[in-house]
Order: structure tokens, then C-alpha cells, then sequence
């Protein structure tokens, strides 16, 4: 064996070790773990503690989380791209919708909206999630900016350029995420010319 081959398992030792002090932080988030982790990752200093993993609860409750942002992510993708049927089927079968009008159901919201929007170009966006997981439920509150754009003959003459946040919950139905409830409170309303991609200024 020569000795990049005797180096190696010491290596693969330090690169576990480094991983475990991650999960041992996510797990315990305490002193405790921070201590470990501060630990030199040589096999004399530990020699029966390898490797380390999280709690499972943690581990679901971080998946859970993942979940429920690509849920709403999804939602503001497909208001944007007028994908109807998806934005529908992101709703429980009953949900709680207010977003300056209210809806019974995910298809109503979605329907309505078509009918309003058109293909008249949108943009909304949803950051700084709070994300609490209660076991099949939970809730949410995103901070949100849209910019919304009215089609040619509508009734809304302005477009306008809106700041909020929403207040979501979600239910976990056959293992998938669904939004249950979501209301909408604006902060600041500007108004904008409504624009479509026919009158865009030429370059």
C-alpha cells in the first residue's frame, strides 16, 4: 500500500466526522453538539463515535418544510405562467381563499383569475418564509411583492405594484402538501400602466 493509499481511509474519517457535526448541530442545535463538532476528528480522540445522524423527527420536520415551499413556489409559478388546472390543484378540497377576493375552492380562484388576467403578463414572488410543521398541518407566513398587469379592454385601466404578506395553512393529504387556507394582506398598493409584450418599448 503507498501513501496516498494509507492517507485515505483518515481522509474518509474527517469528511464523515464533518458531516456528523453538521447533523449533531441540526439535531441538538445546543452547547453540546457545538462542543462535538470542535472536536479534532482523529480516530484516537473518538474511537467508537464515527458517525452521527439526526433525530428522525428532525429530519421529517425539514422535508416537511421543503415541501411546503415548493408548494407555495408552484403556486406563484403558476399564476405567472397561467398553468390554471395546476394552480387549482395545489388546494384541499375546501380551502379558506382570500387574496382580495374570496373563493371556495382552488378551481373558483384559479377560473376567476383566468377570466381577469388573460394572458396579460404577471409577476409574483414569495420570500422569507415561516414555516411551523404540526404534524399533518401547518402554517406559513410569506412576505410577497406582485406586479400585475391588466389585459387591453378591461376594465382596470392601471396596473398595479403590490407589497404584503400571505397567511397560509397546509394539510398533508396521502403524503402530499396542500394549501388549506391562504389570505392576503397588502401593505402598500402602487398604481402602473398596464403592459403586455405587444406595446414593450423597442430596444
Amino acid at each position: 500500500m503507498d501513501k496516498q493509499e494509507s492517507r485515505m481511509p483518515f481522509a474518509w474519517r474527517s469528511r464523515v466526522a464533518g458531516a456528523a457535526a453538521v447533523a449533531a448541530l441540526l439535531a441538538g442545535g445546543g452547547a453540546g453538539a457545538a462542543a462535538w463538532a470542535s472536536q479534532p476528528a482523529s480516530p484516537e480522540h473518538h474511537p467508537a463515535q464515527s458517525t452521527a445522524v439526526p433525530d428522525a423527527a428532525v429530519v421529517q420536520r425539514l422535508a416537511d418544510i421543503e415541501d411546503i415551499r415548493q408548494v407555495k413556489a408552484r403556486y406563484f409559478r403558476y399564476l405567472d405562467s397561467k398553468q390554471w388546472s395546476k394552480l387549482a390543484a395545489l388546494f384541499t378540497a375546501h380551502p379558506t381563499i382570500d387574496v382580495g377576493a374570496k373563493y371556495d375552492s382552488g378551481k373558483e380562484l384559479a377560473e376567476k383569475t383566468a377570466a381577469l388576467l388573460g394572458e396579460a403578463p404577471t409577476a409574483h414572488q414569495g420570500f422569507l418564509p415561516e414555516i411551523q410543521v404540526h404534524g399533518n398541518r401547518a402554517t406559513a407566513v410569506w412576505a410577497m411583492e406582485d406586479y400585475v398587469s391588466f389585459p387591453p379592454g378591461s376594465s382596470y385601466r392601471n396596473g398595479f405594484h403590490g407589497y404584503g404578506e400571505y397567511h397560509d395553512t397546509y394539510k398533508r393529504i396521502n403524503g402530499h402538501w396542500y394549501i388549506d387556507s391562504t389570505v392576503l394582506s397588502r401593505f402598500r398598493v402602487d398604481t402602473v400602466p398596464n403592459w403586455t409584450p405587444s406595446t414593450a418599448p423597442k430596444k
